[in-house]
């Protein structure tokens, strides 16, 4: 017989009953009031998890552990996500994840990442990447960020820098909105924009991208000096390349560009704080020649600060807009409505991601 007058009896308390009588309170940085575990951000969860996992492969032996997470990104800063990757591939004894995000990709060296991708008919395919020969290292090297976006996208179109780059994103913007042109952003169908650095470097990506199973597109200005017979062959890996008639941007968007244009951006460029004054300013009583010239002055001297991209931004339909661009992408938007011509050789149509392997 129980002679003390207090007693305590375990009850049959269920998962479920646990659920709603105990709750975890967390902190996190850099504030201190304590919220519940479920109300906690996505991406913090996400964390919490993964360090439970760490205490595990603690436990079991990190080399012993196979490490696989599928989009260990979602939620997370670019910070972080390279964090994160760093300690699974330094603390595990393998590494899988699969991500969209260059902040992961570029992470991992070419030889570990496995690019994934489904044919119309949902046929999944792989391709590892393989820097063709002759392809210098230190191309990956200085442009790792690029290529890791690159990966990811179902085409490419390369250019030849900076002013390039921002340009014809903004050429494509244009075209969009304008409702007498039948025409798909790059960013809808998933083309993404390489700045090849030079004129000369253009022709030696294209190798390499199309062994990634992708449609690449080329094009850039008129080289001062011949091609060699090495850029010539290369080219032939295009799906579509073209060199423009002119020996320099600044060329073509003085020629191309209507001079009412040309006005207007030279009136909004006037304000900036970096505009080069020793070229002079727009003045009244300019004529179209006048005006063409301060323009190329002020985009050579500005050459891969934007200003380009502000001058096509002053347009407003496709016919203000520099016709060799606008040929080019409308080029490549139709072809990218065409299906793939089936073969070993053939671009994929999609991709679904990529995998990254660490050992």
């Amino acid at each position: 017989a129980h002679t003390e007058p207090v007693d305590i009896h375990l009850s049959e308390a269920t998962r479920e009953h646990l659920r709603e009588t105990l709750r975890l309170f967390v902190a996190t940085q850099p504030g201190t009031h304590a919220v519940p575990f479920n109300r906690l951000s996505t991406g913090t969860l996400n964390l919490l998890v993964f360090a439970m996992l760490t205490y595990i492969a603690e436990l079991k032996g990190e080399d012993s552990v196979i490490f696989a997470m599928e989009e260990p990104e979602i939620a997370l800063p670019p910070h972080a996500q390279r964090r994160l990757v760093d300690f699974v591939t330094q603390r595990m004894g393998q590494a899988i994840v699969t991500s969209h995000s260059p902040y992961v990709i570029d992470k991992f060296d070419p030889s570990q990442i496995v690019v994934l991708g489904r044919d119309e008919s949902g046929t999944l395919s792989s391709s590892p990447v393989v820097l063709p020969q002759g392809f210098k290292p230190k191309q990956y090297a200085t442009n790792r960020r690029q290529f890791a976006e690159a990966v990811l996208a179902r085409a490419v179109l390369v250019v030849e820098g900076r002013t390039e780059a921002d340009l014809v994103p903004a050429v494509a913007d244009v075209l969009e909105q304008d409702p007498s042109v039948d025409y798909d952003h790059p960013d809808l169908v998933g083309v993404s924009v390489f700045d090849a650095g030079a004129d000369n470097a253009v022709a030696s990506f294209a190798p390499l991208f199309k062994s990634l199973g992708k449609r690449v597109y080329g094009i850039h200005d008129t080289p001062a000096k011949p091609v060699s017979e090495e850029f010539a062959a290369k080219t032939g890996d295009f799906t579509l390349y073209k060199v423009i008639p002119y020996g320099g941007m600044e060329d073509l968007l003085t020629i191309e560009v209507p001079a009412h244009v040309q006005r207007k951006f030279l009136s909004v460029a006037d304000a900036l704080p970096d505009y080069p004054e020793h070229h002079g300013r727009l003045e009244e009583g300019m004529d179209d020649a006048q005006v063409a010239a301060l323009l190329w002055k002020v985009l050579k001297k500005r050459k891969g600060d934007g200003y380009a991209a502000l001058l096509i931004s002053q347009c407003t339909n496709r016919s203000e807009l520099p016709a060799s661009i606008v040929d080019f992408l409308l080029k490549v938007d139709a072809d990218l409505r065409t299906p793939p011509v089936s073969g070993p050789d053939s671009p994929a149509t999609s991709e679904d991601g990529v995998t990254g392997e660490a050992e």
